[in-house]
């Protein structure tokens, strides 16, 4: 009985969390609404709305880089790979708030 109490507490946990996994694999994930890449350098850029309908921008820098045939990305960048991070930094400036003004 207490083997069989067992079996079914874990299949209950196991439906649970499947069933989480499913509601969470089925929101919409929020895009960015640009993004720049100069060499290794990119900048993310992020909008965010409030709810009373004011907007704002966030901007994420990182560098991406293939390592084992796997993309990843870090925020340290050597003296070179600044120059590229400066050059993003200006192209998502000059996109994203001269031409919006």
């Amino acid at each position: 009985m207490r083997t069989l109490l067992v079996i079914i507490f874990g299949l209950t946990i196991s439906v649970t969390c499947f069933s989480q996994d499913l509601n969470d694999s089925t929101e919409v994930k929020k895009r960015p609404k640009a993004t720049y890449k100069v060499g290794s350098a990119k900048v993310t850029v992020w909008t965010n709305k409030r709810s009373d309908g004011t907007t704002w921008k966030n901007f994420k820098i990182e560098k991406v880089y293939k390592k084992n045939e796997t993309w990843q990305t870090t925020n340290s960048f050597n003296e070179t790979e600044l120059l590229e991070l400066k050059a993003a930094i200006d192209k998502a400036i000059s996109e994203e708030t001269v031409k919006n003004k």
